[in-house]
């Protein structure tokens, strides 16, 4: 997943739903739908993860 599509895939949920379903606060919503100060951050990950999604990371291989 990459970090512009988690704003876009929040806002498929309404604010209220999010914080009901992640406990993240509604500050940290707004933001993160807005594309303001992304950080990663165990609380988010398993936010996400609640949602339905999840973040992979995978090592590029070098050419």
């Amino acid at each position: 997943m990459i970090f512009d599509e988690i704003a876009v895939l929040l806002n498929d949920f309404s604010v209220k739903e999010i914080e009901r379903k992640t406990g993240l606060k509604r500050g940290r919503i707004y933001n993160l739908k807005n594309g303001c100060t992304f950080y990663l951050d165990y609380n988010l990950y398993f936010a996400l993860k609640k949602l339905g999604y999840e973040i992979k990371i995978e090592k590029v291989k070098k050419k």
